[in-house]
């Protein structure tokens, strides 16, 4: 959940390695917005969720795995569909 002080509407662009779970050895979310996308209210930040997930979690699937992509493909869908502001642009 976002701080209201961490909403930005100027801050636009790809999301962080933080945000994508790079940190923590394992890419949970690709997503990578077309160019000029706009993010609604600014571009998320997933870190503490990212951190909070990577800490709590008590199933690793294995790589390329049915359960894997589906947790990876939620995941992209709630960056467009709560962060994007044009749906045309998911």
């Amino acid at each position: 959940m976002a701080i209201a002080t961490e909403l930005v509407v100027t801050d636009q662009g790809p999301l962080s390695e933080e945000s994508s779970g790079k940190p923590y050895g394992e890419i949970i979310r690709d997503y990578e917005a077309l160019p000029g996308t706009q993010w609604r209210f600014g571009k998320p930040n997933y870190a503490r969720v990212n951190k909070a997930y990577f800490q709590g979690r008590e199933k690793i699937h294995p790589e390329g795995s049915l359960e894997s992509v589906v947790n990876k493909l939620v995941k992209n869908w709630e960056v467009e569909s709560h962060h994007i502001a044009d749906p045309k642009q998911w």
